[in-house]
């Protein structure tokens, strides 16, 4: 337990975003880039954690007890309080995580800027539920809470659907045969947005959307079977239409005049969108970087499809 190396996937949410959490079908996807995590021994009784950007900077360090995981020296106050509630909440599912008081040295390298919203949090409850011996999804429930597709997509090997009953969770491997690929870019906003806080905000509005749920289930199931781009964009369109009229906010806040489709992926207003065009992508490319978007990807650039 005191030594071994963890890797978790970053994720997308095509469809299905804030209705996933009242048990709606959603497309997820893996990316090819995610979070590795070296766990070793250590002398001293510590926990020594620290966390790499891409370029190997250092975004987060610390120093944490083994009495109670509380932070004796770190970077980030908000950080280290949210690890230990995460370790603490480990030892709730496994008394014996850690019990032997021996040192113990994490280091953790993203593959993406932590501001993408690409998954810093899901990898990191996948590693530490591995590390811990529990379950990665209660271990998610009893801290960052949500619907856990992120977590699903964390050990993915390809796009899946994804759906969180009272009941249980169902994961379906996809293989999505779009031939549009090519025609689809993911942009970064330039801004963070906080999904638990936007789900939040929303919270009465989504538990009353009953007809919504299946409607978004439905426009999920057929969105992995298009076959064609303008295919594609239709049902996609409807999908932002019910959003938007659903959430009282515009699906495309960012870039009105593009010459194609824009949706958000994850919570509305910041992180990544998709950019849709029957235009070469590459002109889209430069269009969007005109535009104040220098950080694009091309679907097969990012996303994982085993």
């Amino acid at each position: 337990m005191s030594n071994q190396n963890s890797y978790g996937h970053g994720k997308l949410l095509i469809t299905g975003e804030y209705l996933v959490v009242e048990g709606a079908e959603a497309l997820a996807v893996p990316l090819k880039l995610g979070q590795q995590f070296v766990i070793r021994s250590a002398r001293g009784a510590d926990l020594h954690w620290k966390s790499l950007r891409p370029d190997g900077s250092v975004w987060f360090q610390g120093l944490f007890s083994l009495l109670d995981f509380t932070a004796q020296e770190c970077t980030d106050e908000a950080i280290a309080d949210r690890l230990t509630d995460v370790l603490t909440a480990v030892t709730r599912q496994n008394p014996d995580f850690l019990s032997d008081w021996k040192g113990q040295k994490v280091e953790s390298k993203l593959e993406f800027d932590p501001e993408w919203g690409f998954g810093s949090s899901s990898t990191l409850i996948h590693a530490i539920a591995e590390w811990g011996e529990v379950d990665a999804y209660t271990l998610y429930e009893q801290t960052f809470g949500g619907s856990g597709y992120d977590l699903a997509c964390a050990t993915a090997d390809g796009p899946i659907i994804y759906k969180n009953t009272d009941e249980e969770i169902h994961i379906t491997p996809l293989g999505l045969e779009w031939p549009f690929k090519e025609q689809i870019l993911l942009v970064y906003s330039g801004q963070k947005t906080s999904s638990k806080g936007s789900v939040e905000k929303h919270a009465l509005t989504l538990k009353k959307a009953k007809n919504e749920i299946e409607a978004i289930s439905a426009i999920t199931q057929q969105v992995a079977d298009a076959e064609t781009l303008e295919e594609f964009t239709g049902l996609i369109s409807d999908h932002n239409a019910r959003l938007s009229k659903l959430l009282g906010e515009p699906a495309n806040p960012w870039v009105p005049n593009y010459p194609g489709l824009i949706k958000p992926l994850g919570a509305w207003g910041g992180d990544f969108f998709l950019a849709a065009s029957p235009e070469d992508p590459y002109a889209m490319k430069k269009w969007l970087a005109d535009q104040g978007f220098s950080t694009v990807f091309g679907w097969k650039d990012l996303v994982l499809e085993g």
